[in-house]
């Protein structure tokens, strides 16, 4: 199926690995598939370092106290996150998030596809 001449493409940019244990997650990234790390912001998202234009994020959740379980979460970078915000919830998807959060690097917006695998929205302040 193709999608509409009107709909904008949506590029991956960033996928996040919610992980229980982030220093075991990063061992095993770093020791094992030879990845580096990037940065940090806080003391539970660690981004490594992928050599190219797509971003890995390892976040720490306790599923207890978020709710999230160990998953991957794909970000679908967008110029205009209110636009493509609309056209989750018009094409079925749920929207988690009403209006876009701040994050490190702009706005996100999580959402859950027909699915109900749960990705995000992100429109980032600086698109380069």
């Amino acid at each position: 199926m193709e999608p509409p001449e009107t709909m904008p493409h949506h590029p991956v940019r960033v996928q996040t690995m919610v992980v229980t244990s982030l220093a075991n997650a990063v061992a095993f990234y770093t020791q094992v598939l030879g990845y580096t790390v990037k940065a940090a912001y806080g003391p539970a998202i660690v981004q490594l370092d992928t050599g190219d234009r797509t971003t890995l994020i390892l976040q720490e959740t306790h599923p207890a106290e978020s709710g999230k379980s160990p998953a991957t979460v794909l970000a679908f970078q967008t110029d205009d996150i209110a636009a493509s915000m609309q056209a989750v919830a018009a094409a079925g998807g749920t929207l988690l998030d009403l209006s876009p959060r701040p994050c490190p690097v702009g706005v996100v917006a999580e959402f859950l596809d027909p699915a109900g695998i749960r990705h995000q929205l992100i429109q980032f302040s600086n698109p380069d």
